[in-house]
Protein backbone atom coordinates (compact mmCIF):
# COMPACT_ATOMS: atom_id res chain seq x y z
CA UNK A 1 0.00 0.00 0.00
CA UNK A 2 2.93 2.34 0.73
CA UNK A 3 4.46 1.71 -2.68
CA UNK A 4 1.30 1.78 -4.76
CA UNK A 5 0.52 5.31 -3.53
CA UNK A 6 4.14 6.40 -3.85
CA UNK A 7 4.48 8.67 -6.88
CA UNK A 8 5.66 7.24 -10.18
CA UNK A 9 9.29 7.92 -11.05
CA UNK A 10 10.07 9.35 -14.48
CA UNK A 11 13.66 9.37 -15.75
CA UNK A 12 15.21 10.12 -19.18
CA UNK A 13 14.87 6.38 -19.89
CA UNK A 14 11.13 6.63 -19.17
CA UNK A 15 10.60 9.12 -21.97
CA UNK A 16 12.55 7.03 -24.47
CA UNK A 17 10.13 4.15 -23.76
CA UNK A 18 7.04 6.39 -23.89
CA UNK A 19 8.22 7.78 -27.24
CA UNK A 20 9.08 4.28 -28.51
CA UNK A 21 12.60 5.28 -29.57
CA UNK A 22 14.22 2.85 -31.98
CA UNK A 23 16.97 1.99 -29.46
CA UNK A 24 14.42 0.53 -27.01
CA UNK A 25 13.52 -3.16 -27.09
CA UNK A 26 9.86 -3.95 -27.88
CA UNK A 27 8.76 -5.58 -24.60
CA UNK A 28 8.45 -2.55 -22.33
CA UNK A 29 7.55 -0.15 -25.15
CA UNK A 30 4.47 -2.21 -26.06
CA UNK A 31 3.53 -2.51 -22.38
CA UNK A 32 3.62 1.25 -21.65
CA UNK A 33 1.93 2.12 -24.95
CA UNK A 34 -0.93 -0.25 -24.12
CA UNK A 35 -1.32 1.26 -20.65
CA UNK A 36 -1.22 4.79 -22.12
CA UNK A 37 -4.11 3.96 -24.46
CA UNK A 38 -6.22 2.14 -21.86
CA UNK A 39 -5.67 4.27 -18.75
CA UNK A 40 -4.85 7.70 -20.24
CA UNK A 41 -4.66 10.24 -17.36
CA UNK A 42 -4.34 7.45 -14.79
CA UNK A 43 -1.38 5.88 -16.61
CA UNK A 44 1.13 6.40 -13.77
CA UNK A 45 -1.09 4.95 -11.05
CA UNK A 46 -2.12 1.83 -12.96
CA UNK A 47 1.39 1.19 -14.32
CA UNK A 48 2.88 1.33 -10.83
CA UNK A 49 0.02 -0.81 -9.50
CA UNK A 50 0.45 -3.46 -12.16
CA UNK A 51 4.25 -3.57 -11.83
CA UNK A 52 3.95 -3.90 -8.07
CA UNK A 53 1.29 -6.63 -8.11
CA UNK A 54 3.00 -8.52 -10.92
CA UNK A 55 6.29 -8.29 -9.04
CA UNK A 56 4.79 -9.54 -5.79
CA UNK A 57 3.04 -12.40 -7.59
CA UNK A 58 6.38 -13.43 -9.16
CA UNK A 59 8.08 -13.11 -5.77
CA UNK A 60 5.46 -15.38 -4.18
CA UNK A 61 5.78 -17.96 -6.96
CA UNK A 62 9.58 -18.13 -6.98
CA UNK A 63 9.63 -18.26 -3.18
CA UNK A 64 7.17 -21.18 -3.22
CA UNK A 65 8.85 -23.15 -6.02
CA UNK A 66 12.44 -22.66 -4.86
CA UNK A 67 11.60 -23.30 -1.21
CA UNK A 68 10.01 -26.60 -2.23
CA UNK A 69 12.90 -27.59 -4.51
CA UNK A 70 15.59 -26.78 -1.91
CA UNK A 71 13.54 -27.66 1.19
CA UNK A 72 14.27 -24.28 2.78
CA UNK A 73 13.88 -23.74 6.52
CA UNK A 74 11.32 -21.12 7.57
CA UNK A 75 14.08 -18.69 8.63
CA UNK A 76 15.83 -19.12 5.26
CA UNK A 77 12.50 -18.45 3.54
CA UNK A 78 12.08 -15.15 5.39
CA UNK A 79 15.62 -14.03 4.50
CA UNK A 80 15.10 -15.14 0.89
CA UNK A 81 11.83 -13.17 0.79
CA UNK A 82 13.51 -10.06 2.22
CA UNK A 83 16.18 -10.15 -0.50
CA UNK A 84 13.56 -10.74 -3.20
CA UNK A 85 11.51 -7.67 -2.22
CA UNK A 86 14.55 -5.41 -1.67
CA UNK A 87 14.44 -4.04 -5.29
CA UNK A 88 10.90 -2.71 -4.72
CA UNK A 89 12.26 -0.20 -2.19
CA UNK A 90 14.96 2.49 -2.28
CA UNK A 91 17.20 3.02 -4.12
CA UNK A 92 15.79 0.98 -7.03
CA UNK A 93 12.00 1.36 -6.61
CA UNK A 94 11.50 -0.97 -9.60
CA UNK A 95 7.68 -0.92 -9.37
CA UNK A 96 7.46 2.87 -9.12
CA UNK A 97 10.07 3.55 -11.77
CA UNK A 98 8.50 3.67 -15.24
CA UNK A 99 11.34 1.66 -16.70
CA UNK A 100 11.95 -1.85 -18.04
CA UNK A 101 13.01 -3.30 -14.66
CA UNK A 102 9.37 -3.08 -13.60
CA UNK A 103 8.66 -5.98 -15.96
CA UNK A 104 12.04 -7.65 -16.37
CA UNK A 105 12.53 -8.43 -12.66
CA UNK A 106 9.16 -10.24 -12.23
CA UNK A 107 9.74 -12.08 -15.52
CA UNK A 108 13.20 -13.13 -14.35
CA UNK A 109 11.75 -14.49 -11.10
CA UNK A 110 9.06 -16.37 -13.03
CA UNK A 111 11.75 -17.78 -15.31
CA UNK A 112 13.56 -19.21 -12.26
CA UNK A 113 10.31 -20.50 -10.75
CA UNK A 114 9.25 -22.33 -13.93
CA UNK A 115 12.80 -23.65 -14.41
CA UNK A 116 12.73 -25.14 -10.90
CA UNK A 117 9.30 -26.59 -11.65
CA UNK A 118 10.44 -28.08 -14.95
CA UNK A 119 13.57 -29.72 -13.53
CA UNK A 120 11.44 -31.37 -10.85
CA UNK A 121 9.30 -33.52 -13.16
CA UNK A 122 9.87 -32.34 -16.78
CA UNK A 123 6.23 -31.29 -17.02
CA UNK A 124 5.50 -29.95 -20.50
CA UNK A 125 3.27 -27.21 -19.16
CA UNK A 126 6.17 -25.91 -17.06
CA UNK A 127 8.36 -25.98 -20.15
CA UNK A 128 5.83 -23.91 -22.11
CA UNK A 129 5.62 -21.38 -19.28
CA UNK A 130 9.41 -21.32 -19.02
CA UNK A 131 9.77 -20.67 -22.77
CA UNK A 132 7.04 -18.01 -22.94
CA UNK A 133 8.39 -16.21 -19.88
CA UNK A 134 11.89 -16.17 -21.27
CA UNK A 135 10.76 -14.77 -24.64
CA UNK A 136 8.99 -11.90 -22.86
CA UNK A 137 12.02 -11.36 -20.62
CA UNK A 138 14.54 -11.22 -23.47
CA UNK A 139 12.30 -8.92 -25.52
CA UNK A 140 12.22 -6.60 -22.49
CA UNK A 141 15.93 -6.75 -21.57
CA UNK A 142 18.38 -8.24 -24.04
CA UNK A 143 21.05 -8.93 -21.39
CA UNK A 144 19.32 -12.27 -20.70
CA UNK A 145 19.49 -13.64 -24.24
CA UNK A 146 21.85 -16.51 -23.25
CA UNK A 147 19.63 -18.00 -20.53
CA UNK A 148 17.96 -20.74 -22.65
CA UNK A 149 21.43 -21.97 -23.68
CA UNK A 150 22.30 -22.38 -19.99
CA UNK A 151 19.04 -24.25 -19.36
CA UNK A 152 19.63 -26.48 -22.40
CA UNK A 153 23.14 -27.43 -21.23
CA UNK A 154 21.90 -28.26 -17.71
CA UNK A 155 18.99 -30.19 -19.22
CA UNK A 156 21.36 -32.32 -21.34
CA UNK A 157 23.73 -33.00 -18.44
CA UNK A 158 20.87 -33.98 -16.14
CA UNK A 159 19.17 -36.48 -18.44
CA UNK A 160 22.35 -37.61 -20.29
CA UNK A 161 21.48 -40.43 -22.76
CA UNK A 162 17.76 -39.68 -22.48
CA UNK A 163 18.47 -36.42 -24.33
CA UNK A 164 18.18 -38.36 -27.61
CA UNK A 165 14.58 -39.35 -26.92
CA UNK A 166 12.08 -37.45 -29.02
CA UNK A 167 10.31 -35.70 -26.11
CA UNK A 168 13.54 -34.33 -24.62
CA UNK A 169 15.24 -33.71 -27.96
CA UNK A 170 12.36 -31.50 -29.07
CA UNK A 171 12.60 -29.40 -25.90
CA UNK A 172 16.38 -29.07 -26.13
CA UNK A 173 16.19 -28.07 -29.79
CA UNK A 174 13.61 -25.42 -28.97
CA UNK A 175 15.79 -23.98 -26.20
CA UNK A 176 18.65 -23.52 -28.66
CA UNK A 177 16.31 -21.98 -31.23
CA UNK A 178 14.64 -19.49 -28.87
CA UNK A 179 17.46 -16.87 -29.05
CA UNK A 180 17.20 -16.94 -32.87
CA UNK A 181 13.41 -16.56 -32.61
CA UNK A 182 13.82 -13.57 -30.30
CA UNK A 183 16.21 -11.84 -32.71
CA UNK A 184 13.73 -12.35 -35.56
CA UNK A 185 10.85 -11.05 -33.42
CA UNK A 186 12.91 -8.01 -32.44
CA UNK A 187 13.81 -7.25 -36.07
CA UNK A 188 10.21 -7.79 -37.23
CA UNK A 189 8.99 -5.32 -34.57
CA UNK A 190 11.38 -2.66 -35.86
CA UNK A 191 10.37 -3.41 -39.46
CA UNK A 192 6.71 -2.80 -38.57
CA UNK A 193 7.35 0.25 -36.36
CA UNK A 194 10.41 1.87 -37.90
CA UNK A 195 10.48 0.44 -41.41
CA UNK A 196 13.92 -1.12 -40.78
CA UNK A 197 14.58 -4.86 -40.35
CA UNK A 198 17.27 -4.38 -37.66
CA UNK A 199 18.00 -5.55 -34.14
CA UNK A 200 17.40 -2.96 -31.43
CA UNK A 201 20.35 -0.51 -31.63
CA UNK A 202 22.66 0.48 -28.76
CA UNK A 203 24.46 -2.84 -28.22
CA UNK A 204 27.51 -1.74 -30.23
CA UNK A 205 27.33 1.77 -28.83
CA UNK A 206 27.45 0.31 -25.31
CA UNK A 207 30.44 -1.83 -26.31
CA UNK A 208 32.13 1.26 -27.73
CA UNK A 209 32.49 2.83 -24.28
CA UNK A 210 35.41 0.71 -23.09
CA UNK A 211 36.83 0.41 -26.62
CA UNK A 212 37.04 4.20 -27.10
CA UNK A 213 38.28 4.70 -23.53
CA UNK A 214 41.41 2.59 -24.15
CA UNK A 215 41.92 3.75 -27.74
CA UNK A 216 44.83 5.65 -29.25
CA UNK A 217 44.82 8.31 -31.98
CA UNK A 218 46.89 6.01 -34.23
CA UNK A 219 44.00 3.49 -34.33
CA UNK A 220 42.49 5.53 -37.15
CA UNK A 221 45.06 3.95 -39.48
CA UNK A 222 43.44 0.53 -38.94
CA UNK A 223 39.93 1.77 -39.77
CA UNK A 224 39.09 1.25 -43.43
CA UNK A 225 35.60 2.71 -43.93
CA UNK A 226 35.55 6.45 -44.70
CA UNK A 227 32.53 7.23 -42.48
CA UNK A 228 34.00 5.21 -39.61
CA UNK A 229 37.28 7.13 -39.90
CA UNK A 230 35.53 10.50 -39.70
CA UNK A 231 33.39 9.39 -36.73
CA UNK A 232 36.39 7.96 -34.86
CA UNK A 233 38.51 11.06 -35.42
CA UNK A 234 35.69 13.36 -34.28
CA UNK A 235 34.81 11.28 -31.19
CA UNK A 236 38.42 10.67 -30.19
CA UNK A 237 39.22 14.39 -30.42
CA UNK A 238 36.16 15.26 -28.31
CA UNK A 239 37.04 12.62 -25.68
CA UNK A 240 40.65 13.79 -25.56
CA UNK A 241 39.57 17.42 -25.18
CA UNK A 242 37.37 16.50 -22.19
CA UNK A 243 39.92 14.14 -20.56
CA UNK A 244 37.61 11.11 -20.88
CA UNK A 245 40.32 8.74 -22.15
CA UNK A 246 42.46 6.26 -20.25
CA UNK A 247 45.50 8.16 -21.54
CA UNK A 248 44.24 11.50 -20.17
CA UNK A 249 46.04 10.99 -16.86
CA UNK A 250 48.54 8.55 -15.37
CA UNK A 251 46.88 6.53 -12.60
CA UNK A 252 48.21 4.06 -10.01
CA UNK A 253 46.11 1.01 -10.93
CA UNK A 254 43.42 -0.29 -13.27
CA UNK A 255 40.99 0.08 -10.40
CA UNK A 256 41.59 3.83 -10.64
CA UNK A 257 41.33 3.73 -14.43
CA UNK A 258 38.04 1.85 -14.05
CA UNK A 259 36.65 4.45 -11.62
CA UNK A 260 37.40 7.15 -14.18
CA UNK A 261 35.74 5.07 -16.91
CA UNK A 262 32.77 4.21 -14.64
CA UNK A 263 32.11 7.87 -13.87
CA UNK A 264 32.31 8.91 -17.52
CA UNK A 265 30.71 6.00 -19.41
CA UNK A 266 27.56 8.01 -20.13
CA UNK A 267 29.70 10.85 -21.50
CA UNK A 268 31.65 8.45 -23.73
CA UNK A 269 28.77 6.31 -25.07
CA UNK A 270 25.77 8.63 -25.09
CA UNK A 271 27.11 12.17 -25.17
CA UNK A 272 29.97 11.42 -27.56
CA UNK A 273 29.65 8.27 -29.71
CA UNK A 274 25.85 8.15 -29.95
CA UNK A 275 25.05 11.87 -30.16
CA UNK A 276 27.95 12.92 -32.38
CA UNK A 277 27.66 9.81 -34.57
CA UNK A 278 23.91 10.33 -34.99
CA UNK A 279 24.54 13.98 -35.90
CA UNK A 280 27.10 12.91 -38.51
CA UNK A 281 24.61 10.62 -40.26
CA UNK A 282 21.84 13.23 -40.04
CA UNK A 283 24.17 15.64 -41.85
CA UNK A 284 24.62 12.98 -44.52
CA UNK A 285 20.89 13.09 -45.26
CA UNK A 286 19.72 10.14 -43.14
CA UNK A 287 16.49 10.41 -41.16
CA UNK A 288 16.69 10.03 -37.38
CA UNK A 289 15.98 6.28 -37.34
CA UNK A 290 18.46 5.54 -40.12
CA UNK A 291 21.04 7.75 -38.38
CA UNK A 292 20.70 5.81 -35.10
CA UNK A 293 21.11 2.52 -36.96
CA UNK A 294 24.03 4.01 -38.89
CA UNK A 295 26.02 4.90 -35.78
CA UNK A 296 25.14 1.52 -34.25
CA UNK A 297 26.66 -0.24 -37.28
CA UNK A 298 29.67 2.08 -37.40
CA UNK A 299 30.27 1.53 -33.70
CA UNK A 300 30.34 -2.23 -34.28
CA UNK A 301 33.02 -1.90 -36.96
CA UNK A 302 35.09 0.59 -34.94
CA UNK A 303 34.86 -1.47 -31.73
CA UNK A 304 36.40 -4.54 -33.41
CA UNK A 305 39.42 -2.49 -34.50
CA UNK A 306 39.88 -0.72 -31.17
CA UNK A 307 39.66 -3.88 -29.07
CA UNK A 308 42.08 -5.73 -31.38
CA UNK A 309 44.61 -2.87 -31.31
CA UNK A 310 44.36 -2.25 -27.55
CA UNK A 311 43.43 -5.69 -26.24
CA UNK A 312 45.79 -5.68 -23.26
CA UNK A 313 44.38 -2.40 -21.92
CA UNK A 314 40.81 -3.40 -22.80
CA UNK A 315 40.92 -6.78 -21.03
CA UNK A 316 42.38 -5.22 -17.87
CA UNK A 317 39.59 -2.66 -17.85
CA UNK A 318 37.01 -5.41 -18.45
CA UNK A 319 38.42 -7.40 -15.52
CA UNK A 320 38.22 -4.34 -13.24
CA UNK A 321 34.63 -3.80 -14.39
CA UNK A 322 33.80 -7.42 -13.58
CA UNK A 323 35.36 -7.21 -10.12
CA UNK A 324 33.46 -3.99 -9.41
CA UNK A 325 30.19 -5.82 -10.08
CA UNK A 326 31.02 -8.45 -7.47
CA UNK A 327 32.34 -5.79 -5.05
CA UNK A 328 35.46 -7.91 -4.43
CA UNK A 329 37.77 -10.37 -6.19
CA UNK A 330 37.16 -12.82 -3.34
CA UNK A 331 33.42 -13.05 -4.02
CA UNK A 332 33.98 -13.27 -7.78
CA UNK A 333 36.43 -16.16 -7.44
CA UNK A 334 34.16 -17.81 -4.88
CA UNK A 335 31.28 -17.88 -7.41
CA UNK A 336 33.67 -19.06 -10.13
CA UNK A 337 34.85 -21.93 -7.90
CA UNK A 338 31.25 -22.85 -7.08
CA UNK A 339 30.50 -22.88 -10.82
CA UNK A 340 33.46 -25.19 -11.59
CA UNK A 341 32.95 -27.42 -8.55
CA UNK A 342 29.20 -27.85 -9.09
CA UNK A 343 29.66 -28.34 -12.84
CA UNK A 344 32.10 -31.20 -12.33
CA UNK A 345 30.02 -32.77 -9.57
CA UNK A 346 26.82 -32.38 -11.58
CA UNK A 347 28.34 -34.36 -14.47
CA UNK A 348 28.65 -37.45 -12.26
CA UNK A 349 25.87 -36.95 -9.71
CA UNK A 350 22.08 -36.99 -9.57
CA UNK A 351 22.14 -34.65 -6.57
CA UNK A 352 19.63 -31.84 -7.20
CA UNK A 353 21.62 -29.51 -4.96
CA UNK A 354 24.46 -29.67 -7.50
CA UNK A 355 22.03 -28.85 -10.28
CA UNK A 356 20.87 -25.70 -8.50
CA UNK A 357 24.41 -24.71 -7.49
CA UNK A 358 25.42 -24.96 -11.13
CA UNK A 359 22.26 -23.17 -12.33
CA UNK A 360 22.49 -20.25 -9.90
CA UNK A 361 26.25 -19.74 -10.33
CA UNK A 362 25.77 -19.88 -14.13
CA UNK A 363 23.04 -17.23 -13.99
CA UNK A 364 25.16 -14.95 -11.81
CA UNK A 365 28.29 -15.30 -13.94
CA UNK A 366 26.51 -14.96 -17.29
CA UNK A 367 24.76 -11.77 -16.21
CA UNK A 368 27.93 -10.31 -14.69
CA UNK A 369 30.02 -11.12 -17.78
CA UNK A 370 27.48 -9.59 -20.18
CA UNK A 371 26.93 -6.46 -18.07
CA UNK A 372 30.70 -5.87 -17.72
CA UNK A 373 31.06 -6.27 -21.48
CA UNK A 374 28.23 -3.93 -22.44
CA UNK A 375 28.57 -1.14 -19.89
CA UNK A 376 29.52 -0.51 -16.29
CA UNK A 377 28.66 -2.87 -13.44
CA UNK A 378 25.97 -1.05 -11.48
CA UNK A 379 23.17 -2.22 -9.20
CA UNK A 380 20.49 -1.49 -11.79
CA UNK A 381 21.83 -4.29 -14.03
CA UNK A 382 23.02 -6.73 -11.36
CA UNK A 383 20.38 -6.74 -8.61
CA UNK A 384 18.80 -9.79 -10.28
CA UNK A 385 21.69 -11.82 -8.83
CA UNK A 386 21.35 -10.88 -5.17
CA UNK A 387 18.90 -13.57 -4.05
CA UNK A 388 20.91 -16.22 -5.93
CA UNK A 389 24.00 -15.49 -3.82
CA UNK A 390 21.96 -16.30 -0.73
CA UNK A 391 20.59 -19.52 -2.23
CA UNK A 392 24.11 -20.68 -3.12
CA UNK A 393 25.20 -20.09 0.48
CA UNK A 394 22.20 -22.06 1.81
CA UNK A 395 22.89 -25.00 -0.54
CA UNK A 396 26.56 -25.11 0.48
CA UNK A 397 25.56 -25.13 4.16
CA UNK A 398 23.13 -27.98 3.48
CA UNK A 399 25.85 -29.96 1.69
CA UNK A 400 28.30 -29.30 4.51
CA UNK A 401 25.77 -30.41 7.11
CA UNK A 402 25.10 -33.58 5.09
CA UNK A 403 28.82 -34.36 4.88
CA UNK A 404 29.23 -33.94 8.65
CA UNK A 405 26.36 -36.37 9.29
CA UNK A 406 27.88 -38.87 6.87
Amino acid sequence: MILIFHEAIHTPDTFSYLHANIYRSPGYVIFVKLFQVVFKDYFDFFTVGFQLLFGLFATHLVLTKVSKALNLHIISEFIFLAILIFPFFAPLYIANNICSEGLSYPLYLLFIAFTADFFTDYNQNSFRLLSATFILLALTRGQFIVLPIIIAVIYIIKIKKLALRRYHLKNIGLLFLIPVLIILMDKSYHKLKDGLFVSTPFTNICLSGAAFYVSDASDIESIENKDDKIIFKDCYGFLEENNWLLSSKKRDSYTEYYKHFHNNLGNICNYTVHDRGTEYYLNQGFDIREARVGIENSSGDIVKVLIKNNFSKWIKLYYSNLVHGFKSELLMFFILLVFIFSGIKFLFSRNNYMLYLFLFSSLILSNALIVALAGHSIMRYLFYNYSLFFLILIILLKLLKHEKKA
